[in-house]
């Protein structure tokens, strides 16, 4: 799963970028002029497992980074832009919202909901142009041959074109799983699943709160939001731990934004977390919703999906009331699921398999 991070030029992206790989973007692997990276999950669950267990090994999840050259007005359409992100599950927009003098901005001053206006509408302008064209080809495909799908799929292109007309993104469309199938391939830039990061100045709560309004407005259309002052992160990763809380207190701040981000992401990613913990290892594997035992299970290996008889578990707030995993075991907690076992979010999972 690929996590898209775009915007216009000078918002911070490349920030956002260090912050949640933990690596420069000048020293990143990139392919075809985007930078590609991991990004781990900081999820305070491992934390607290692994001070539990005490394994040799603590194993956050990770997803795909990947950080295409920024978006320009004037040549957004064409393939150079468009195409790397359109291979993104989800996108993280960046928006600039810090003003500095050292910094040009590419339309001379600060206009978040301009900018993100302006980032929306090239969207919706290239999926367009992607709906006419399929709309024309389905239309010739079936006056020589029609069928119950195309005519399945004729209802759903119009029902985006018209979407798109009205200049409203895909994604504020519902889809059925039948429709979602016959679109998924067109990759939609509208469609994807988005976060608005507003990139703030160091006044950190007035700048917030100055921002609100647009904030709820865009989540009231279904993306995540997360407000972060790249400058102050910077200054964080550059202090001790003690350092670190203290100021952190001081802003009102529970957790460096990276984190948040990289949760939000995983959760725009439709993904979730379950768990294997062990003396050797204490591991967060990535999950799509909605996935079976036996698929969690291919996450750790094939062979243990191939041969897959049961998954026992406990869910990790049981595992925390119990104290420790030998008390929930005396308490029975563990339970033993067959292949029809949907895994939930925080499931500790051990399998049992015969190969």
């Amino acid at each position: 799963m690929i996590l898209g991070i775009i915007g216009l030029p000078q918002t911070g992206k490349k920030t956002i970028f260090e912050l949640l790989s933990g690596m420069p973007a000048s020293k990143a692997p990139s392919r075809d002029s985007i930078i590609q990276g991991m990004a781990a999950v900081r999820d305070r669950r491992i934390d607290r497992l692994s001070a539990m267990y005490k394994p040799k090994r603590t194993k956050y999840a990770e997803f795909e980074l990947a950080l295409p050259p920024a978006i320009q007005p004037d040549n957004a359409r064409s393939a150079a832009w468009l195409d790397p992100i359109r291979r993104s599950e989800a996108l993280v927009h960046v928006i600039r919202a810090f003003e500095s003098e050292n910094v040009f901005h590419i339309m001379d001053h600060i206009d978040p909901a301009r900018d993100i206006e302006t980032v929306e509408l090239e969207f919706l302008f290239a999926d367009l142009a992607l709906c006419e064209t399929r709309l024309e080809r389905l239309k010739k495909e079936m006056r020589v041959k029609n069928s119950a799908q195309k005519e399945q799929e004729k209802a759903v292109i119009e029902r985006c074109l018209q979407q798109l007309q009205d200049e409203k993104p895909l994604r504020s469309l519902e889809f059925d799983g039948e429709e979602f199938k016959l679109i998924r391939s067109l990759q939609f830039l509208s469609l994807k699943p988005v976060i608005s990061v507003f990139n703030i100045g160091e006044d950190f709560q007035n700048e917030q709160a100055k921002y609100a309004e647009l904030a709820e407005s865009l989540r009231q259309r279904g993306d995540q939001v997360v407000f972060l002052s790249a400058a102050i992160e910077q200054e964080l990763l550059e202090l001790e731990e003690e350092e670190r809380r203290s100021f952190m207190a001081d802003l009102g701040l529970e957790e460096p934004a990276a984190h948040r981000l990289s949760m939000s992401a995983y959760s725009c990613l439709g993904l979730m977390s379950f768990f294997t913990c062990g003396p050797d290892e204490v591991r967060a594997w990535p999950l799509k919703l909605g996935s079976s035992a036996p698929e969690a299970a291919g996450k750790i290996h094939s062979d243990l999906q191939r041969g897959f008889i049961r998954a026992e578990t406990i869910s990790y707030e049981q595992l925390m009331q119990a104290g420790s995993e030998r008390a929930a075991k005396e308490a029975k907690l563990y339970k033993l699921n067959g292949k029809d076992y949907i895994v939930q979010d925080g499931d500790i999972i051990e399998i049992r398999f015969n190969v």
